[in-house]
C-alpha cells in the first residue's frame, strides 16, 4: 500500500469507528450524547472533578472546543459545572448521577469497539501499531 494513503486511511477507521460508537449510543437511549464527548467522560469516570484548563489539556483539545463539549453534556444532565470558590476564572467539571450511571455502557461501548478494532490482531501486533500510531502523532505535535 502506497504510504501516501495513510492519513485517508487513518480518517476512515475514525469515521467508521465514530459511526459504531453513534450506534452502540443510540441502541441504549443515549440522547445527548456522541463519540466526541468520549475523552471528556474517560476522563471524569476516573472520580474526580477537574478544571476545564486541566481537562483540556489532558484531552488534547482547545479550550473553547472542551467548552462547548461540557456544555452539550451538562444541557443533558451527565456533567455539572462550578466556579472555584478561591478564583472565579476556574470552571470545575463533575460527573452527575446520570453521568456515573452511563460508566458500565462506556465500558461496554469501548470494549467492543477495541475488539472491532483489533479482531483478528496477535497482542504483538496490536503493540507494534500502538507505537506507530505514537511516533506519527508525536511528529505532528512537534510540527
Amino acid at each position: 500500500m502506497p504510504s501516501r494513503g495513510v492519513i485517508a486511511l487513518i480518517g476512515d477507521i475514525r469515521d467508521r469507528a465514530h459511526r459504531f460508537i453513534q450506534q452502540e449510543l443510540d441502541a441504549r437511549g443515549m440522547k445527548g450524547l456522541a463519540p466526541s464527548h468520549g475523552a471528556i467522560l474517560s476522563a471524569l469516570f476516573r472520580g474526580r472533578e477537574i478544571g476545564m484548563a486541566e481537562l483540556a489539556d489532558e484531552i488534547r483539545r482547545d479550550k473553547s472546543t472542551v467548552t462547548a463539549l461540557v456544555r452539550k453534556l451538562e444541557e443533558h444532565g451527565y456533567v455539572t459545572r462550578r466556579r472555584d470558590a478561591h478564583d472565579g476564572r476556574v470552571v470545575h467539571v463533575a460527573l452527575t448521577r446520570k453521568g456515573r450511571a452511563f460508566q458500565p455502557a462506556f465500558r461496554e461501548i469501548s470494549e467492543a469497539l477495541l475488539e472491532r478494532t483489533f479482531r483478528g490482531f496477535a497482542g504483538q501486533e496490536k503493540e507494534e501499531l500502538i507505537v506507530h500510531l505514537t511516533r506519527i502523532l508525536a511528529n505532528w505535535e512537534r510540527g
